[in-house]
């Protein structure tokens, strides 16, 4: 696809916008997390660290950082690179029904107008915005327009670069209808090959990977240091995400109006954050949740009927409904302590999790039995969930446990390569059959017995909706059985809960992953933080590795 010029629009607002300034972020005291570990709920971003850049790509755009008079940081951009914000537009009714949209111009929603009410709100309270950029389609350009009215910036730069992939023959089609109305089309646009366009005149990956990533590095080549919002689509978005990260599989759903923030320098692209849906203080909290609980619903074809006004999902009699949660918070998740297979308690915020997340299923369709590992970070969470959800026992299953991590148990994880390099090399290997030395497993062997575990779990409960407590591996494996080309969506927190469809043909589907909205309204996100990074020595965080397969 050839670019179309750049085309400006001005704003709604009149007043001249306030020249360049340097970016400010205040960080908070490194006391504050070393010595108490709880801190103010922050944004989603950063309790999902498998979404950041590899740590060496990162780390050659990371921002200068000074002290403030607070005993904080703050954070500037460099000038040889841009701070872009791109952001997904608002939902569109086309969202909402799974309307494969492409490059057909659908108007925002309710809802959508309400949501870039919200993250506008949001960045019109950090630092200076020196430009807004959009794609050309409606949907994008009005959410980008308010943004930029919030932000005092007088015009939108409309970019058709920025658009959303052309999807061919599949444009209008309702997404779980498209493999039925066109299979040719619909095979192009799930097929591995990047060079594949979509029949009807729609693009490859390749070409949408082309015409985005140059829109971007043109942008931030005219802006280095300053902050840019690009207002943009999911699929392009997935594709800035390959250029800056691409050795990683693919990302998650990208939801309406996540910020999600990338560095980009001569041609090195870092992601700083992702997928961040933190609210503004000033809109409401239920409205926050509702936006966001909006955009977060799968609407799949699970069959469903009508209640009360709204939609009520039903599990099908041939498979079961298999809602997976990772046990409650210990003290040595937070102290970073590798766990394995030794018996480790919950502290009291692991039993708060627990007592929320079991708030959160009492309420929701029936529960019809609960398993649980034996171990009894896993059990005792189990037993909270089973006693909310009137359970009457919970059914201990060692295949459930977490992976054994041989010599490795019991050490802490940033003194693992140090003290037994052997077993750390292991642990960190690619090779699945390699066992950890001090008679640990190796992936293969976990793969094998939780997977089986979960089959023997749906088999028995055809038709029924079951919970399953167990470990982060355990669930990381699990996810590997689901999507076996696709990387797991982010580290697997405490309590978080992932929901998997279960066929009698031996079919797996993710169906959600890594919700938490019941810990978000609890308070517990900034313990849930604590394990997950480390800090510099100003106080910044910092990240490398996805810990939740080590400490769990």
């Amino acid at each position: 696809m050839s670019s179309v010029g750049l085309t400006s629009v001005k704003s709604p607002r009149h007043s001249s916008p306030s020249p360049p300034l340097p970016i400010i972020r205040r960080h908070f005291n490194s006391l504050l997390f070393k010595s108490k570990k709880i801190f103010q709920p922050v944004c989603l971003s950063l309790i999902l660290p498998d979404f950041m850049a590899d740590s060496d790509t990162r780390a050659s755009v990371l921002s200068q950082s000074e002290c403030d008079e607070n005993g904080g940081t703050i954070e500037t951009v460099g000038p040889n690179y841009a701070e872009i914000i791109v952001i997904r537009h608002g939902e569109t009714e086309w969202n909402a029904d799974r309307r494969i949209q492409g490059h057909l111009d659908v108007n925002l929603n309710d809802v959508g107008r309400q949501q870039a009410a919200v993250v506008a709100d949001r960045l019109s309270r950090e630092p200076n915005i020196s430009a807004v950029y959009s794609s050309d389609l409606k949907r994008a350009f009005d959410t980008a327009e308010i943004i930029a009215k919030s932000c005092g910036v007088l015009e939108v730069t409309k970019d058709p670069d920025l658009r959303e992939r052309h999807l061919g023959d599949l444009q209008g089609v309702i997404f779980h209808e498209a493999a039925k109305v066109n299979p040719e089309a619909h095979k192009a646009f799930v097929s591995n090959q990047k060079d594949q366009e979509i029949p009807g005149g729609g693009e490859s990956f390749n070409q949408l990977y082309e015409r985005c990533t140059s829109a971007l590095q043109r942008i931030a080549n005219k802006h280095r240091g300053e902050r840019v919002v690009v207002v943009s689509h999911g699929g392009t978005i997935r594709a800035l995400h390959k250029k800056a990260s691409p050795h990683r599989g693919p990302t998650a759903r990208v939801l309406n109006t996540s910020v999600n923030v990338f560095h980009v320098s001569d041609d090195v692209w870092s992601i700083k954050s992702w997928g961040d849906l933190s609210e503004s203080p000033n809109i409401s909290k239920p409205l926050c949740l509702s936006l966001f609980q909006r955009i977060s619903i799968s609407r799949d074809s699970v069959p469903s009927q009508y209640g009360n006004g709204g939609l009520i999902e039903t599990v099908g009699p041939k498979y079961a409904e298999i809602v997976v949660i990772r046990h409650g918070e210990t003290e040595w998740n937070a102290d970073r302590r590798i766990q394995g297979q030794l018996d480790v308690g919950l502290s009291d915020i692991g039993r708060q999790q627990a007592f929320a997340v079991a708030d959160r299923l009492s309420r929701e369709p029936k529960i019809s039995a609960v398993y649980s590992s034996d171990l009894k970070r896993a059990f005792d969470t189990a037993e909270i969930i089973a006693k909310s959800c009137g359970v009457l026992e919970v059914i201990k299953d060692l295949d459930l446990r977490e992976r054994h991590c041989g010599a490795l148990q019991g050490v802490l994880f940033p003194e693992a390569a140090k003290i037994n390099p052997e077993a750390y090399k292991a642990l960190l290997s690619d090779q699945d059959d390699l066992e950890i030395p001090g008679g640990g497993e190796s992936f293969n062997q976990l793969y094998d017995r939780c997977t089986s575990a979960l089959q023997r779990i749906a088999k028995k409960h055809g038709g029924d909706r079951v919970v399953v407590v167990t470990h982060g591996a355990a669930i990381e494996a699990l996810h590997k059985r689901a999507s076996p080309s696709g990387n797991c969506k982010g580290k697997v927190l405490n309590a978080s809960v992932n929901v998997f469809h279960l066929s009698d043909e031996d079919e797996w589907i993710v169906k959600s992953w890594g919700e938490v909205s019941h810990l978000n309204q609890t308070g517990f996100w900034s313990r849930v933080l604590v394990g997950t990074e480390s800090l510099d020595s100003v106080g910044n965080i910092k990240y490398s590795i996805s810990p939740s397969s080590l400490t769990t």
